[in-house]
């Protein structure tokens, strides 16, 4: 959806929607399988070599993984206006925090747009888009930041292979 809001005689664009967070994947019994043998792998070879703080670390890293693969996303606002990008719950990025945006197109999911941040530490911020919207927000956003291809890093393949 599009809006058009007057704000003294200047006329500013915004456009909104509604996504959930993160694609949610079900888990199968497979998965869980193979988190638990990890975790007991990683136990047994702590406990070998008497490292216990290791082995403490791997036991809550599993619980954690555990319980973020069963959480369901939040449906989160989204908007595009004239100064920035909001990114639900409060989150706000204004343009001259980024550097540059993609529109990634994912079949049988939704887009995502990608934006890279100023920063090096947690460079990159993915909006899920459906493709109606991202053409719209595409054109809205190169008025404001350069397009760029997003090469995948090695980290988007392994939070894909794991089913995050």
């Amino acid at each position: 959806m599009i809006k058009k809001k007057k704000t003294e005689d200047k006329e500013e664009n915004e456009i909104g929607w509604r996504a959930a967070e993160y694609d949610h994947i079900e888990k199968g019994g497979g998965w869980y399988a193979t988190v638990g043998a990890a975790v007991l792998i990683l136990l047994a070879i702590a406990l070998w070599q008497k490292n216990f703080f290791f082995g403490i670390f791997i036991l809550l890293a599993g619980i954690i993984v555990i319980t973020l693969g069963n959480r369901r996303p939040d449906v989160l606002d989204f908007k595009l206006t004239g100064e920035g990008c909001e990114a639900g719950r409060g989150v706000f990025h204004k343009y001259e925090d980024l550097k540059n945006f993609c529109l990634k197109s994912r079949p049988n999911r939704l887009d995502e747009l990608v934006f890279r941040k100023k920063t090096a530490f947690n460079p990159f911020v993915r909006i899920p888009v459906d493709s109606r919207t991202a053409e719209k927000a595409r054109i809205f956003l190169v008025q404001k930041l350069p397009e760029v291809a997003y090469e995948g890093s090695l980290m988007d393949a392994l939070i894909d292979f794991l089913g995050f």
